[in-house]
């Protein structure tokens, strides 16, 4: 009997440690790599970012979809929704495409302030749903950057030239 309990004891104690590790992953680093909007009409501006996760920890995450708000200047401007499964390579990246939405009248009073600015701030917050051997965990992530509306170069129309801190 004493050797039944010690065997449950250690399987527990595995158990627990195992999914310990789990619990420590550091979330992953989720970083706007490119905006285009596709569709204006009079009360929603659709479009599509480009996001890159970076996973850093030495073990691959499956990320099972995400909720990422974006902001402008500081004013939640739209959302983006995915459901689909992304696979991140341990230490490596990956990136995926996702539907945005905008409302146009919560922007309606600020758009001439925003079009007069050559550069906007921008902020990306990511509630990531990550597959774990216990189920699923939410982890957040958050980064900011500026872009540009000036259209240098050849840009096709409706896609923002982005740059991060320190580029």
């Amino acid at each position: 009997m004493k050797k039944v309990m010690c065997t449950v004891g250690l399987a527990t104690l595995v158990m627990v440690a195992a999914g310990c590790s789990t619990l420590g992953m550091t979330p992953p680093d989720v970083t706007l790599v490119n905006l285009e909007f596709t569709d204006l009409t009079v009360f929603e501006t659709t479009g599509e970012f480009t996001i890159r996760l970076t996973n850093l920890n030495p073990e691959p995450m499956t990320i099972e979809g995400g909720v990422f708000t974006l902001f402008l200047n500081g004013r939640k401007v739209g959302r983006g929704l995915t459901s689909d499964v992304m696979e991140v390579p341990n230490l490596g990246t990956s990136t995926q495409k996702v539907p945005i939405f905008v409302n146009n009248l919560s922007l309606a009073t600020r758009v001439a302030e925003l079009l007069e600015q050559p550069v906007l701030d921008y902020r990306l917050k990511a509630k990531l749903h990550l597959r774990t051997s216990y189920g699923t965990r939410r982890l957040k992530s958050e980064y900011s950057g500026s872009f540009s509306l000036s259209g240098e170069g050849n840009d096709p129309p409706g896609v923002v030239e982005l740059s991060s801190p320190g580029s």
